[in-house]
């Protein structure tokens, strides 16, 4: 488990498009985090302007929503990661080799699953980088930037297992990543699905299922762990079924 581990993260680390996506991940972030400075710098000169001894809430105006539009990139980012973890072993035919090796069904889908999250775990701690400059500026509640750094953690692991399932239905990794970013975009808009088209107990239910919605608490520094147990759970669901896609292929060999 732990060559398929290292050997999955060679892939990652040695191939250019890693870091191209990279490089448009951490300057789009960039830009969320530039237009929540300039937006605290307004709201810091109106208070000035009219004397109210109201400080700039750095939580509100800046960490939440840098936070929020990285959430949104990962949204993204995860299908464009995931797509070649089991597709590409498919369509080289490398899978059957793989299958020959011994391991078990489980250290495969754990390895690749675990390189994955370390890849895009280390992409999202470069984004420090702007909370470092927000702390030379201004105190920071680090409490919250390590809770929020904890949940975008744990939504991206819900993100790559959903991921790696669709890169085990198909040899195509377009295909994969098409139905990774439809299955995500499923369960991250069931919040406003629950808010508008549904009542009563299928609203709380779909309020329950959707992804976003437990990320909030994360972001305002608070750790319930009904949100993590919901991060955990979903992303053990999704792996079981892939481990369920991998055996299934092995038995009908």
């Amino acid at each position: 488990m732990r060559s398929l581990y290292l050997k999955e993260l060679k892939l990652y680390f040695t191939a250019p498009i890693f870091y191209a996506v990279a490089c448009i991940f951490l300057v789009i972030a960039g830009i969320f985090f530039s237009n929540a400075m300039l937006r605290e710098s307004m709201f810091a000169a109106q208070i000035a302007q009219y004397q109210v001894n109201t400080p700039v809430g750095l939580t509100e105006v800046v960490i939440q929503p840098v936070f929020d539009g990285i959430s949104i990139l990962i949204l993204f980012l995860v299908p464009l990661f995931s797509m070649r973890l089991l597709a590409e072993e498919k369509a080289s035919g490398t899978i059957e080799l793989l299958f020959t090796y011994p391991l078990t069904d489980a250290a495969i889908v754990a390895a690749k699953y675990l390189a994955g999250l370390t890849v895009l775990a280390i992409l999202i701690a470069f984004t420090g980088i702007y909370m470092g400059i927000l702390a030379f500026m201004s105190p920071v509640d680090w409490g919250v930037v390590l809770s929020a750094y904890l949940g975008l953690v744990l939504l991206t692991g819900s993100f790559l297992a959903i991921g790696l399932f669709a890169s085990s239905l198909t040899r195509n990794q377009i295909i994969a990543a098409a139905v990774s970013f439809g299955l995500i975009l499923i369960f991250w808009i069931m919040g406003g699905l629950a808010e508008y088209l549904a009542t009563g107990v299928f609203s709380k239910i779909l309020s329950e299922l959707a992804l976003l919605g437990h990320l909030s608490s994360f972001l305002k520094g608070m750790l319930v762990l009904k949100d993590a147990a919901y991060y955990f759970l979903f992303s053990l669901f999704f792996l079981a079924l892939t481990l369920s896609v991998l055996e299934s292929r092995r038995w009908r060999g």
